[in-house]
């Protein structure tokens, strides 16, 4: 039996993104300053904050090199001091001629650059009697029922997330485990469609991870073991999977359905818009992922175990040369220092 540590840590380090990319955080810088000096007079003042993985520390490299940068506006207004799509009409106008793709999508505005990277802006109506938090939905071309704020907490989500568990070394047991999925997403998952979110698989992880370690009575020396997380996470993701039915050309069909919620108000299903098909495929793909953990755990080599998990992760996942493997015990390995606490 082995458990590959070494090599998990190893594939983290070469997935993590350690820090946004150089030139699309200049790229923003400009675009935040273009927003302060182009907003039309009628628009509301507001304040700026970096939200999406990178700000909640589980963010990994794209496969595709399309970075993205997540910016939040944050305005000073109520719900009826501006329509929704007129407060990111706002937001359009300042950034129209920018680049030549500036659009207004359903959740944000969007600035994409010819090499391939972009920046979303977000819109928030802040300032609201209730105290809630609304995020702007729709765009121009929209149905009237397809415009419409809707509540949210970005900010109350980014600190739920980086603060996550009380001990700092079983916080990065949960943030790996939150990008070994990812990229396990990104691996198996080629449609644009389709497929789980971040979000939704970064607040499986919340819900779900049972912390997998190993403490010597001796010396108390911790040693983690991130193979067994996984194996743990999606054993009980898949055991939460129900039974639904739904009548299609006169015949009951069933489906499988997973439902998880958002770890702050108001708590929305993240899986609510993935089709019944679409839940077929993602329990397929959990089910094999299970499969090629436990059989790389039965494994006595471990260049053996890791040939199979980079089918899964792909070939950032580091195999051992066979002849450096020898006789294999599990060994501890050690945290990197650069993950932060």
């Amino acid at each position: 039996m082995v458990l590959c540590q070494t090599q998990f840590i190893s594939f983290h380090e070469a997935i993590k993104l350690k820090e946004e990319n150089e030139e699309l955080a200049s790229k923003r810088e400009i675009i935040l300053k273009r927003l302060r000096d182009c907003m039309p007079e009628e628009a509301k003042s507001f304040d700026v904050f970096t939200q999406g993985s990178y700000a909640m520390n589980t963010g990994i490299k794209p496969l595709d090199g399309d970075f993205d940068i997540d910016v939040g506006l944050w305005f000073d207004m109520s719900r009826e001091d501006a329509g929704p799509v007129e407060a990111k009409e706002w937001v359009f106008k300042a950034l129209e001629g920018h680049t030549k793709d500036v659009k207004m999508k359903t959740p944000c505005v969007t600035v994409t650059y010819a090499a391939g990277y972009h920046v979303d802006v977000t819109v928030y109506s802040a300032t609201n009697e209730n105290c809630k938090v609304y995020l702007a939905k729709g765009k121009t071309t929209s149905k009237r029922e397809e415009k419409y704020w809707d509540e949210s907490n970005p900010k109350d989500l980014i600190k739920e997330i980086r603060d996550h568990l009380t001990d700092k070394d079983d916080r990065r047991q949960f943030r790996r485990v939150v990008r070994y999925l990812k990229r396990w997403k990104d691996v198996n998952f080629k449609s644009a469609t389709g497929k789980p979110s971040g979000i939704a698989l970064t607040s499986c992880v919340y819900h779900w991870l049972d912390i997998q370690k190993d403490i010597d009575l001796f010396n108390g020396k911790v040693t983690y073991r991130d193979l067994d997380a996984l194996i743990s996470l999606i054993r009980s993701m898949i055991s939460r999977f129900q039974t639904v039915y739904e009548v299609e050309g006169g015949e009951l069909v069933s489906y499988p359905r997973i439902n998880v919620e958002l770890p702050v108000s108001p708590w929305p299903n993240l899986f609510e818009l993935m089709t019944n098909k679409q839940m077929v495929t993602f329990k397929e793909k959990l089910e094999c992922l299970l499969d090629a953990l436990e059989e790389a755990k039965a494994k006595s080599d471990p260049t053996d175990a890791c040939e199979i998990l980079r089918k899964q992760f792909g070939d950032d996942f580091p195999v051992p040369p066979r002849p450096m493997t020898g006789k294999r015990s599990v060994a501890p390995a050690v945290l990197p220092s650069t993950e932060s606490a």
